[in-house]
């Protein structure tokens, strides 16, 4: 960076080129860039960078210059056409290049991380200069402008829509150069604040944690249930296994995605519901399977209502076969069935031939989630069904069925809505 400035201000001494000043010992940021050169902004993305350490090897670079940069960008060039026309044909370097090196070269240097544009890890860099904010805008205003911009006014901040870079640069490659001039500085005029970073996002590729779980205790729903603002279950699977998920991997949010779920109230027992975590943003994934490991250990020894089993880091893809088994996948169901009387053994040998048989359900949404549900009928299909009786008007009901299927429903009939 200083070779680059002391490059540049050789060319303007050798180029006799008189950029204004707001003070006499020239010290207020270029016209052209805006200050975006600066080492100063370079070290603080890398600080930022650091702090959250990642353990990514290598990082992808974006760099969003004020819209105002460009419009300097080409007034120097017209000006360079009429004081220096053997330069002038020169096609200028583009200044997001220029940045996204320097910081490519500083996270090389400093932290040995690779610049690859396919990397998972991505750092976007946007820059602001609130004093030029508008000064593209005479392009639009022209009476030729191809482009149709709208102003308007949101929670008290306004905000301009149709002004994108690519319009920009469009408006500017049509401009002719006597428009230009008579339209704006060149060179281009001082400024007296350099530009800013108004935003810089760090963010990786989410990764994924699979495995079952199972919910020994009633009264735990999969993910946080509310009913408008009020939590209805304390606990929740997502909040269990996340939470020490989250501590691992370091990441700013999960996603618990099961296939299938079961109401809060119903237990989740036998192999488990296979389940998995999408971590965004995370800081670790470099992660052993012993680490993993220990969080099931840890549930286990804390006696948790919720286990887990199998963990394990997945690939993206393999989420497809989770989600196709919401859909396609049989389920296994045992319920406690009262009768107001109890069966007689030919009623019972009945129900249980027919259930060896397989049954038909024709099911309208359930009356308890027609709050947030379409009022629709599905068709489900009950593949095996085995009633036992326990003692008096208990029965224990064994149910195979399709994914989807409304259990309780069929057991009660829903006021005749199964």
């Amino acid at each position: 960076p200083v070779y680059l400035t002391r490059s540049l201000d050789t060319i303007r001494q050798d180029l006799d080129i008189k950029l204004e000043h707001p003070d006499s010992n020239g010290s207020s940021p270029c016209s052209v860039c805006l200050g975006t050169l600066d080492m100063a902004l370079v070290d603080k993305v890398v600080s930022s960078f650091k702090e959250q350490q990642y353990d990514a090897s290598s990082a992808a670079v974006t760099v969003e210059l004020p819209k105002s940069v460009y419009v300097r960008q080409h007034s120097m060039q017209v000006h360079f056409k009429s004081s220096h026309p053997k330069l002038s044909t020169a096609t200028p370097t583009d200044l997001k290049d220029v940045i996204k090196y320097m910081v490519c070269q500083t996270l090389l240097s400093e932290l040995s991380i690779a610049n690859d544009a396919d990397s998972d890890m991505r750092i976007e860099i946007g820059f602001a200069h609130a004093e030029s904010a508008s000064e593209h805008q005479f392009l639009f205003d022209r009476e030729n402008s191809s482009v149709k911009t709208k102003t308007f006014r949101k929670r008290g901040v306004h905000y301009t829509t149709g002004d994108s870079k690519a319009a920009v640069i469009s408006e500017l490659n049509t401009c002719t150069d006597e428009d230009f001039v008579s339209r704006f500085a060149c060179p281009p005029p001082a400024i007296v604040q350099p530009a800013i970073i108004g935003s810089l996002v760090l963010k990786r590729a989410p990764i994924f944690i699979g495995g079952r779980y199972l919910k020994l205790e009633r009264n735990i729903s999969q993910t946080p249930f509310f009913v408008g603002e009020r939590r209805v279950t304390e606990l929740s699977v997502a909040d269990v296994v996340g939470e020490p998920v989250k501590a691992l991997v370091r990441c700013d949010s999960y996603n618990l995605v099961g296939s299938g779920r079961e109401d809060a109230d119903v237990r989740m027992l036998g192999d488990g519901r296979p389940f998995y975590l999408e971590c965004s943003n995370p800081r670790t994934t470099l992660i052993k399977p012993d680490q993993i490991r220990a969080i099931e250990d840890q549930l286990r020894s804390n006696k948790s209502p919720v286990q887990v089993r199998r963990l394990q880091l997945i690939r993206p893809e393999d989420t497809s076969i989770i989600r196709e088994g919401e859909e396609h996948k049989t389920k296994h169901y045992c319920a406690l069935v009262w009768f107001s009387s109890p069966l007689s053994q030919d009623k019972l040998a009945e129900i249980n031939a027919i259930g060896k048989q397989g049954v038909l359900l024709q099911q309208k949404t359930p009356i308890r989630v027609l709050h947030r549900r379409a009022p629709l009928t599905r068709e489900r299909r009950l593949l095996g069904l085995e009633l036992v009786p326990i003692e008096g008007k208990f029965y224990k009901l064994r149910l195979e069925s399709e994914a989807g299927t409304y259990i309780k429903e069929f057991v009660h009939g829903d006021l005749g809505r199964t």
